[in-house]
């Protein structure tokens, strides 16, 4: 693809972007809080068009450091946004001695277009940067759902897709100590008419193929969502 900042403003539009905005501040608000707003150091691996790095200017925070491959993206974040540092690579390790220490790590829907075989190593470095009391947040494509297979294979870009027991055994793999964990769903703000009819309609979507897969008499689980969060906590 000649240029993945045009493809991005091509499924992007003002609504979008603000809709983004929303779904990071009710979702990972609480997080924030914990650590306290004004104590925040970030970091964020995939920044796309700057949704994130757009929620914290707005709340005064500019302590946000941006790890991506292509450098057209971090030029454009950076030109848009007030943040910190951007560090180009197409290998984590390769900028290991580079990156500080933070005590908030996000990614949103990057990691499933990473070489499988690179998920663990990518855990397990920007969990070595993670200040105690501090939390890495991951958010991928929910296998759980039948629906996700759009997700997975609607591109050529997605290498792979999550459910909870895959996302526990990532972190299995990547050996990282000292840490709780958390998955749950990334969901739908009830901040407008419309969200509560979406929250409700998805609601009964998933029942449906909830009672679908009892039927098939196959392994299900409880999170449903289009998206799914994993939350790891360094321990103080």
């Amino acid at each position: 693809m000649s240029s993945y900042i045009k493809h991005l403003q091509e499924l992007s539009t003002s609504k979008t972007f603000a809709r983004k905005k929303d779904y990071i501040d009710y979702n990972l608000r609480d997080y924030f809080k914990e650590v306290g707003f004004k104590n925040l150091k970030l970091l964020e691996m995939g920044p796309g068009l700057g949704e994130f790095a757009s929620y914290l200017n707005d709340k005064g925070i500019t302590q946000l450091d941006l790890i991506d491959n292509d450098k057209r993206v971090i030029d454009y974040v950076k030109k848009e946004y007030k943040v910190k540092n951007g560090f180009l690579t197409n290998n984590i390790s390769q900028i290991d001695n580079k990156l500080g220490s933070y005590n908030f790590i996000f990614l949103m829907q990057v990691l499933e277009h990473l070489p499988i075989g690179a998920y663990a190593e990518v855990v397990r470095i920007l969990y070595k940067h993670l200040d105690d009391g501090g939390f890495l947040v991951i958010v991928v494509p929910n296998a759980n759902n039948p629906l996700g297979l759009v997700e997975r294979y609607g591109d050529l870009q997605h290498t792979g897709i999550f459910t909870e027991q895959s996302l526990k055994d990532l972190i299995n793999l990547s050996g990282i100590k000292s840490f709780s964990i958390k998955i749950k769903s990334y969901e739908i703000p009830p901040f407008d008419p419309i969200n509560i009819i979406r929250i409700t309609l998805q609601k009964i979507l998933h029942y449906l193929l909830l009672g679908l897969l009892i039927i098939n008499g196959g392994v299900f689980f409880k999170t449903m969502t289009p998206n799914i969060m994993l939350i790891i906590r360094k321990d103080k």
